[in-house]
């Protein structure tokens, strides 16, 4: 009896990975080759863009890097914790790392889906880097951080005295 489902299947993934590599070579296709775009086609497509295909590599990228993992015990949970279950917003991008981030962009749009496609290409490498990183030191980006005291009060000089009103 399995304990823990996976995400997807590694036959699904390689579903997708295979439709992900399909979809850049379209995008590259249509980008770079002066051919003009018929309605028609984009229409079917929908909203193609470099980021969504770069949010789309990084998730299987993510995926494959848990398979790699497997299971792996899950951390003691206190949900009495102020700001339980937010994440700071420099989570993903902590969690990639630079290595990966500068693999995953680029100024220029060719060389930009070039690198998507080399990434999917090389999954398992780039996988197993995340995975031995996700292992070690970046751990440390799940843990529960107590919430920051409030502010005390500055010390400073009393307040002047208020002038007396001259009544004659």
């Amino acid at each position: 009896m399995q304990m823990h489902r996976p995400i997807l299947t590694p036959h699904r993934l390689q579903r997708f990975i295979l439709w992900t590599l399909a979809m850049l070579a379209w995008f590259g296709a249509l980008m770079f080759v002066n051919a003009p775009l018929s309605p028609r086609h984009a229409m079917q497509r929908g909203d193609i863009s470099p980021a969504w295909l770069t949010r789309a590599v990084t998730a299987l990228l993510i995926i494959r890097a848990l398979h790699i993992l497997g299971r792996t015990p899950r951390p003691r949970v206190y949900y009495w914790v102020r700001n339980f279950g937010r994440r700071p917003s420099h989570f993903g991008r902590s969690l990639l790392g630079a290595r990966l981030r500068r693999a995953l962009k680029h100024k220029d749009p060719a060389t930009h889906v070039a690198r998507l496609v080399a990434l999917l290409r090389n999954l398992d490498g780039y996988a197993g880097h995340l995975a031995r990183c996700l292992r070690g030191r970046r751990r440390r980006l799940l843990r529960l951080t107590p919430p920051i005291a409030p502010a005390t009060a500055l010390a400073s000089s009393p307040p002047c005295a208020p002038a007396l009103a001259d009544s004659s």
